[in-house]
């Protein structure tokens, strides 16, 4: 039964609501919702009491004592004091002789109850409000006690209940309603290409945590699209200058400061704190104890739904606070066992990976061209297999490197952007072999035309449209589902640096 359909109510919903205070302990009982009900427990102590208003007082004198039934209830009592309320999960009987009420220290408390639409939902009166179909759906939810949280919000294990509302351990911020993820994730700025994450509705700035890779240009991009299109407010800096400039809806580019001396903000041997905040477009970033240091103004008018990052010349690594996500975390699908990811336009979803020269790996893609595999080890010398590129007519090699270009190509149209198709890629010291669905011959072999490192990270995407693509089936290290169940998962760019 859901709290939120429509139902005729029952007399009892109909019935004034009441808050009674017992003035030597300021205790406030709510029931009138619950009236023809009693808790089925053993109460702590039975007593007999000349009205409800005497028996909350009696509850009020005993420390445990958090609920009580009054009404008739045996020949010498009238009176139940309960150390445990309905959401602790046992059952509302129905009596017509009695009446349940719940226990507060504050009448506030009953106020935010008697506000909640589970009360539209007779099964939630009988059955108590922490039942699976009556329970708080996210952060900021009524509550008295931890399992009202736990039955919906996931990971279930982080939340609990705080001044009578929902909310996650302080280690977790909720990404949307009912799903935490821990706080100060890791996020490799990748030297190769762009990376995006997607912001929470409403969040205009982000605490950060930076190293800044030796030699590296770090650029930290709020935009409009997971595309290098529309608006995007750009912070570009080094560990000695900061340029701020912005794109406008039309993808003009405008500068707006230049080589400001940042000298001491940033360094490449321990993280630094950082805020950065665009709202309204006013950007402005400096250190936490000077968050303004360096300023701007963007004529801003798309709204910011995503942040994109890059490290020219070398790999940086940053930790986030909050606000910002995989953009499939956002969806349903996205954390499913079979997680569907979407990789943008000029992107890849990374994994580090333990340092090898032979490896496999296979996923399913649905695109319209170019979906490549890269193969990545500590040093800026990079592989790529180009699955259905240049439109869709070849398969090759793309290097990169201290002599770079493209080798091995083949003619294959294997991409379809409407269905997966299934692709199995072999490394094994430079030499690649690449299958098609299940086909037990490989439609195109190739063989790295330099040498390669030893393998460290692998990543999946590529140039000129997105990507939808399934690998978790058949690696579980891509697992998405587990940040509900285990509060962890796989991130991408969540990739510590190499031992040194």
């Amino acid at each position: 039964m859901s709290p939120s359909a429509p139902r005729a109510r029952p007399a009892l919903l109909l019935l004034v609501w009441t808050i009674l205070g017992a003035s030597t302990d300021a205790k406030y009982a709510s029931g009138a919702r619950r009236s023809g009900h009693r808790l089925s427990t053993e109460p702590l102590e039975e007593r007999q009491a000349a009205s409800v208003t005497q028996c909350l007082a009696l509850c009020g004198a005993l420390t445990d004592c958090v609920a009580l039934n009054f009404g008739t209830i045996t020949y010498t009592a009238n009176c139940q004091l309960l150390g445990q309320r309905a959401c602790d999960g046992l059952p509302l009987v129905a009596d017509a002789a009695v009446n349940y009420y719940d226990v507060y220290d504050e009448p506030q408390n009953g106020t935010s109850e008697r506000q909640m639409p589970f009360w539209d939902d007779p099964g939630c009166v009988q059955d108590g409000y922490c039942a699976a179909e009556c329970a708080a759906k996210a952060a900021g939810d009524f509550c008295t006690v931890d399992a009202h949280c736990r039955a919906h919000p996931k990971p279930s294990s982080v939340y609990g209940c705080s001044n009578s509302t929902c909310q996650p351990s302080a280690d977790f911020w909720e990404m949307r309603p009912g799903v935490a993820l821990p706080r100060w994730q890791l996020w490799r700025l990748d030297p190769f290409q762009w990376a995006w994450k997607k912001l929470k509705p409403g969040t205009c700035s982000l605490d950060v945590s930076l190293k800044l890779g030796v030699g590296a240009v770090a650029h930290i991009s709020a935009c409009w699209l997971s595309q290098h299109i529309g608006t995007r407010l750009t912070f570009r800096f080094t560990n000695s200058v900061m340029d701020l400039y912005y794109s406008d809806s039309a993808s003009t580019l405008h500068y707006l400061v230049l080589g400001v001396n940042i000298d001491g903000m940033v360094n490449s041997d321990t993280y630094s704190l950082l805020k950065i905040s665009w709202c309204g477009g006013n950007m402005a970033i400096g250190p936490a104890s000077n968050p303004t240091l360096v300023t701007a103004y963007a004529s801003v008018s798309q709204s910011i739904d995503f942040v994109m990052v890059y490290s020219a010349n070398a790999d940086s690594w940053m930790t986030v606070d909050s606000g910002v996500a995989d953009p499939w975390l956002f969806e349903e699908s996205g954390v499913a066992t079979d997680a569907v990811i979407t990789v943008p336009s000029d992107s890849y979803v990374h994994r580090r990976i333990t340092a090898t020269r032979s490896l496999t790996l296979k996923f399913d893609c649905k695109a319209l061209r170019d979906c490549a595999v890269r193969f990545r080890g500590e040093t800026r010398v990079a592989l790529n297999v180009v699955i259905g590129g240049w439109d869709n007519t070849a398969t090759g090699l793309i290097y990169y490197g201290d002599i770079g270009g493209q080798f091995h190509v083949v003619s294959s149209a294997v991409l379809s952007d409407t269905e997966f198709n299934t692709f199995t890629v072999h490394y094994n010291n430079g030499s690649i072999t690449v299958y098609h669905n299940e086909a037990a011959t490989p439609f195109y072999t190739a063989t790295a035309p330099h040498a390669m490192p030893d393998i460290t990270l692998i990543g999946i995407g590529s140039c000129c449209g997105p990507k939808t693509i399934r690998v978790a089936r058949y690696d579980p290290a891509w697992r998405t589902d587990t940040w509900l169940t285990e509060g962890s998962g796989y991130s991408n760019g969540d990739e510590p640096e190499p031992a040194p």
